[in-house]
């Protein structure tokens, strides 16, 4: 009987608040003034996420198989800190710890109906870490500094997202270099290909600091 009773009583309490709402003015013209209310919101939510979506889809570019598509030059400043200059993406160079550089490139790959009308698959600059040679070290230091080269945050990368959607036309690859020398003076350049990336020593000391890794 208790619960029944409270059953009750909310009902009541429920009827009550509708009557109270009714009597204070409810018309069907102020419904439908909300619906659209919330409609043209969404829709400038859209328009915003489509804008966003693009200005991502600018900053990648076609891959074209054997292209250059950075160079690396390295100044030692102290014991296993260096700077690196990355041409094209950065305009100022970068600090690097650690005996070894790594760098990660975003890929975006079309499938189905976009690949045979012709869409190329597209890459993006996304990442370059050092690290260091013995474990010991890489867990004292930690990364050994990561720099994004894109600038995009993870809320609205493009990428990332599409990572997560798993698309049956278009899907998030990515392709690294892992585990390559850092020199004084050493140049390196990275060419891109359909299955991914390939390092290039560009002078002596790179040729040098490669050998030295073997």
């Amino acid at each position: 009987m208790q619960y029944l009773g409270l059953a009750v009583l909310t009902g009541c309490f429920g009827l009550l608040l509708l009557f109270i709402t009714l009597r204070l003015g409810w018309r069907l013209e102020w419904l439908l003034g909300w619906l659209k209310g919330c409609a043209l919101l969404v829709l400038l939510a859209l328009c915003g996420g489509l804008a966003l979506l693009a200005w991502e889809f600018s900053r990648f570019q076609p891959i074209v198989d054997g292209a250059r598509i950075a160079t690396l030059d390295f100044r030692q400043l102290a014991d296993k800190q260096h700077e690196v200059y990355l041409a094209p993406a950065m305009s100022s160079p970068l600090p690097l710890h650690g005996d070894l550089w790594e760098l990660d490139v975003q890929v975006l790959r079309w499938r189905g109906l976009p690949h045979m009308l012709g869409l190329e698959d597209g890459y993006r600059l996304d990442r370059l870490r050092g690290r260091y040679l013995t474990l010991e070290q890489q867990q004292e230091m930690g990364s050994g500094l990561s720099h994004s080269l894109h600038g995009t945050p993870a809320w609205r990368d493009a990428w990332h997202w599409l990572d997560q959607l798993n698309l049956s036309w278009l899907y998030a690859d990515a392709f690294t270099i892992r585990f390559m020398p850092i020199a004084d003076g050493a140049r390196f350049a990275v060419e891109i290909g359909v299955t991914g990336l390939s390092p290039v020593a560009m002078n002596t000391q790179a040729l040098d600091a490669m050998k030295g890794l073997e």
